[in-house]
């Protein structure tokens, strides 16, 4: 896999830095692109030394050619260019396919999707020029968004136009290069179910599960990055950046969740139940905390509502659903029957038992069963990964 990056003139750049680094410990290979004014606020040497390669300026386009142009071969190299940081002038260059330098004839040469990471000032952002240029660029499906943000600004403003963090910026390089820019999920509705949820017994104590809501966030993202718009309907999340178009809706309980996943399903057109939900709760709760001389020595359970077999019987011939089941031991046998059970369309079993898989894990590895019959192997890999291996396949 192949990222060129083109670094234009502003602040922000600094953070690419980190962004080449962190994608050459991935295995990706990463050439660089210098402008006249990125040069002004990080050197050549600095991006050449962190991506193993020379790092690309202005004064080599105007170079005599040796084999062929420059630019050819850079635009013909990239499998994705992402423009980081994206000043107000290349944006303006861009939107009118105008090419003066080695970066904006790169882009004219290359047909490769391209990732925009805006930042400059919110008076320079909000100009209705520079939105009209904005808007122009967001109806060309090769290029994606990734920003700009809200937060304090270089000029002691705080306000939109801050650069996106490289938190962002990586899941979306990954989703590209997995799908290639291909937006197949765009005019679709996707809810997704994530995290654990906490049946409570007094205001202090639960019973939960170790569920961190990682898959159902890599399944959010991955949905996003693809074109849909995206609703998840969250129990426990890691403190990590969200994309903001995720349309986020916090809950506590098995009780909250059912109520949340009813009231948004009949808009959605897939539906992904990756929350590990309690399946018993507390029989009494006390408002109270209790003494801990008054803690039972037996604790009375009762059953909570099954969302995904609620969802089963309402689904419509639109809509896909599609469980999660996390099992030790034999995967398969349990997953398949909460598959017919319960009406889905695919399941998605995976292993909490192995190492580097399953709860709190970056990684994991699964079986999906399709209710045609159809079984699919996800090697171990990013939960990322696995989220588009999963949307590739529900279909």
């Amino acid at each position: 896999m192949r990222v060129l990056i083109g670094i234009g003139g502003g602040i922000a750049a600094y953070k690419v830095c980190e962004i080449i680094s962190t994608l050459f410990k991935a295995g990706i290979e990463v050439k660089v692109i210098l402008t006249a004014g990125g040069e002004q606020f990080i050197t050549p040497l600095t991006v050449a030394t962190l991506s193993r390669h020379p790092a690309y300026t202005d004064r080599d386009f105007w170079q005599p050619i040796h084999h062929r142009p420059l630019h050819i071969e850079l635009g013909e190299w990239a499998d994705l260019l992402l423009i980081a940081p994206l000043t107000a002038n290349t944006l303006a260059k861009l939107a009118y396919g105008l090419a003066d330098n080695l970066l904006t004839n790169t882009v004219l040469a290359s047909t490769c999707p391209i990732l925009l990471a805006p930042a400059m000032n919110t008076e320079m952002w909000e100009q209705a020029s520079v939105q009209r240029n904005w808007q122009l660029l967001s109806q060309d499906s090769r290029y994606h968004a990734a920003g700009p943000a809200m937060g304090l600004l270089a000029c002691d403003r705080v306000g939109m136009g801050r650069m996106s963090e490289s938190e962002e910026i990586l899941p979306y390089i990954h989703s590209l290069l997995h799908t290639c820019g291909r937006l197949d999920l765009v005019g679709k509705n996707v809810l997704i179910s994530t995290g654990g949820t906490r049946e409570f017994f007094d205001p202090v104590r639960f019973i939960g599960n170790p569920a961190t809501g990682k898959m159902g966030l890599a399944l959010a993202q991955a949905a996003v990055h693809r074109g849909a718009t995206v609703t998840l309907v969250h129990g426990t999340l890691p403190d990590v950046q969200i994309d903001r178009r995720v349309n986020l809706i916090p809950v506590v309980n098995s009780a909250d969740m059912h109520h949340k996943m009813l009231a948004h399903f009949p808009d959605a057109d897939i539906v992904l139940m990756s929350a590990a939900v309690a399946d018993v709760q507390p029989a009494d709760y006390s408002d109270r905390k209790l003494p801990k001389h008054l803690l039972p020595t037996e604790l009375k359970l009762a059953p909570v509502a099954d969302i995904i077999a609620a969802l089963g019987k309402i689904k419509q011939p639109h809509q896909k659903l599609i469980g999660f089941a996390a099992q030790t031991g034999d995967i398969i046998t349990p997953a398949l029957e909460k598959l017919k059970r319960k009406q889905l369309d695919a399941i998605v079993a995976n292993p909490i038992d192995l190492p580097d898989s399953g709860f709190g894990s970056d990684r994991n590895q699964a079986v999906i069963l399709k209710s045609n019959g159809e079984q699919i192997d996800i090697l171990p890999c990013a939960k990322l990964e696995m989220a588009h291996q999963i949307l590739d396949r529900i279909y």
